[in-house]
């Protein structure tokens, strides 16, 4: 399957990809979002390589510390060109300083694997009737995980997670602990330096500060891709491993 768009290829997708268009992915979830009380679109973009929707839920919110609210959300992704799946996670949207992290280890995916992925079926043997009836199935699932992504046990554990981490401080060097930390989660040179300037800024020094610096470098990224990246980077450092954190945390200078 080759993708165009005003006379150019977009990609080159092999017979087992199954072609689910941003167009449908919106038809499907959009009326879902409208049946949310009071749910706003914060943000929304469509890039080359993918559609976001972001979504915030205001009646679901709590408080990480003392003036610090967050509100509970969800992020819907798709890559109409191979680099992703149809994505639902859970956002944890921060007032203070309206950023967003997203919860990449609680959401779902649905991947574009096509029908020759089951028991090597070939589509082509199938009427258009049966193959519309299967994606219609498949949209009714993408709907089902819209409506229970902003769950309020889920919010309640990433909120825990979140307090936890408040309690977490930085020990040592606090330049030194960015650049290590940057090495591990793939953060550029460029936006190292941000991210130090924010931490520094905000003056928690503590691993949920940190976390928030990184995300509200997101804001300071061209990139809507790279910014929503940064943005699920920020939750990867709130869930760092305990051995990996006491490295980057060392009092070595």
């Amino acid at each position: 399957m080759v993708r165009t768009l005003d006379g150019h290829a977009r990609a080159f997708l092999s017979d087992r990809y199954r072609r689910i268009d941003n167009y449908d992915i919106a038809q499907a979830v959009l009326p879902i979002i409208r049946e949310m009380p009071d749910a706003r679109v914060e943000s929304c973009e469509l890039t080359e390589n993918r559609m976001y929707l972001k979504v915030v839920n205001p009646r679901l919110e709590a408080e990480v510390k003392k003036g610090d609210i967050v509100q509970a959300g969800i992020v819907i992704s798709n890559s109409e060109v191979g680099l992703g799946a149809v994505s639902v996670q859970p956002l944890v949207y921060r007032l203070v300083c309206l950023n967003g992290m997203t919860v990449n280890d609680l959401g779902q995916r649905r991947y574009h694997a096509g029908r020759m992925n089951q028991a090597n079926e070939d589509y082509s043997l199938f009427s258009d009737e049966t193959l519309k009836a299967d994606d219609k199935v498949f949209m009714l699932k993408v709907q089902d995980l819209v409506r229970t992504a902003v769950d309020e046990v889920k919010f309640k554990v990433v909120v825990d997670r979140l307090k936890e981490t408040t309690e977490v401080k930085i020990t040592g060097h606090v330049p030194q602990v960015v650049e290590l930390a940057s090495r591990e989660f793939g953060i550029t040179a460029n936006e190292e330096k941000g991210i130090l300037q924010h931490l520094i800024e905000g003056g928690d020094l503590s691993l949920y500060g940190f976390a928030n610096a990184v995300t509200r470098q997101s804001q300071e990224v061209e990139s809507y891709d790279r910014a929503s990246e940064l943005e699920g980077i920020g939750w990867q450092i709130i869930n760092m491993p305990k051995d990996l954190w006491a490295r980057v945390n060392s009092e070595v200078v």
